[in-house]
């Protein structure tokens, strides 16, 4: 029985060694793969810094639009006096200038949306819907037709033209794309028109435009995800680079110091143990691999709120918001022990196993962030006199 229970840990480590990720929850490792399939479906799998830096692109769009708009609504009135029977006139002008009042709320939201992505998207919707339940409430009022009513019938068609300059997920883009068409088809069951040729018409050309400026907006997005992780990703591990890890790091610590009560920062630095001998004995290719998977062992043991990022060389920084320098250490070993635990293959089938040396800290208040990267990275210098394959915490 005992042999039997040996035998079966015994098996059990061997597996842990062959398919280091094994005990990885099966999300994590979808998301890993597959996170470029949704990349441009919803923004749930972007970084902090990309949405913030997407926000303010779509943000300098809004202000220009949205600045035209609210000087063209209210100098349409003299049009509108020609159009519209006298009876009439008042409402139009109101709603108008009732239109110009929200436009100039929602360019004062765009101003306050510096680096918000969920203030922007606000922003646009109101930018797109609030003209168009406008030309609704006028297709409501007015006997005439649509096509009678000049600046008029041409309004959802251009607004969901307009969607098409924005960088947007499918999902925002539909958010907003699928309002514009309820509100096309109640005008034309307003007008009589929603079971005739004319509302079939109507349906058809804004579906398509709806459909053209989707594809726009997932190929500025594209573009968008492409440059931003040209600029800020490592090419070989898919990590963050030095540059935008120092960036975050310094804007935490703004946040933590200008909060009511301050959350702890940890940081680990770690370093591959031996890392030129792999290098030397086994090939560059197989140097890529561990940095590679050790890349894997990161994502798979970490949270999607920390920060990960390489460094320089064979040396990784992590970033753990709200973690005290205790849990940090714990999350250390745990990385560690799973390092000890895997190998990858040389060229000739070989197992190549490798460790890692970490340093433990966490940001003391008022530390600058390059103090405290200093005193870390003197604790992994401490790791490595230890013989490597160790955590050192200060």
């Amino acid at each position: 029985m005992q042999h039997t229970e040996q035998a079966s840990e015994s098996k059990q480590a061997t597996e842990r060694r062959r398919y280091p990720f094994a005990g990885v929850p099966q999300g994590m490792f979808h998301r890993i793969r597959s996170m470029n399939l949704f990349d441009t479906l919803t923004n749930q799998h972007h970084s902090h810094d990309f949405n913030s830096a997407r926000s303010e692109y779509i943000r300098s769009r809004i202000i220009i639009l949205c600045t035209l708009f609210t000087l063209f609504a209210p100098l349409w009135i003299p049009i509108d006096y020609l159009i519209f029977p006298e009876e009439q006139i008042s409402i139009v002008v109101g709603g108008r200038l009732l239109l110009t009042l929200v436009l100039l709320g929602t360019l004062y939201l765009s101003h306050k949306s510096r680096g918000n992505l969920k203030l922007t998207l606000i922003a646009l919707k109101l930018l797109v819907l609030s003209p168009a339940i406008f030309y609704l409430g006028i297709m409501a009022l007015v006997e005439q037709e649509a096509s009678q009513l000049i600046g008029y019938s041409f309004i959802p068609f251009l607004l969901m033209a307009f969607l098409s300059v924005f960088p947007l997920t499918s999902m925002e883009s539909i958010s907003i794309g699928i309002p514009l068409i309820a509100i096309m088809i109640l005008a034309d069951w307003f007008q009589g028109n929603l079971f005739t040729p004319v509302g079939f018409h109507d349906l058809w050309q804004i579906s398509v435009l709806m459909i053209i400026a989707i594809w726009a907006n997932q190929s500025q997005l594209h573009m968008l995800l492409r440059l931003y992780r040209q600029a800020t990703h490592d090419p070989l591990t898919g990590l963050l680079n030095r540059g935008v890890l120092m960036e975050r790091l310094h804007t935490l610590s703004k946040e933590s110091q200008n909060a009511k009560k301050p959350l702890p920062i940890s940081i680990m630095i770690m370093d591959l143990d031996r890392f030129k001998r792999i290098n030397d004995t086994h090939g560059h290719l197989i140097g890529d691999q561990v940095l590679k998977t050790f890349a894997k062992i990161l994502h798979a043991e970490l949270r999607t709120t920390d920060v990960v990022a390489r460094y320089g060389g064979e040396e990784f920084v992590v970033v753990l918001p709200g973690t005290p320098k205790e849990d940090a250490v714990q999350v250390a070993e745990r990385i560690r022990v799973h390092c000890e635990q895997c190998w990858v293959s040389n060229l000739n089938n070989e197992p190549v196993p490798f460790t890692t040396s970490i340093g433990v800290g966490e940001v003391n208040l008022q530390e600058s962030i390059e103090s405290a990267l200093q005193r870390i990275d003197n604790r992994l210098y401490e790791a490595k006199n230890k013989g490597r394959n160790c955590v050192v915490g200060t």
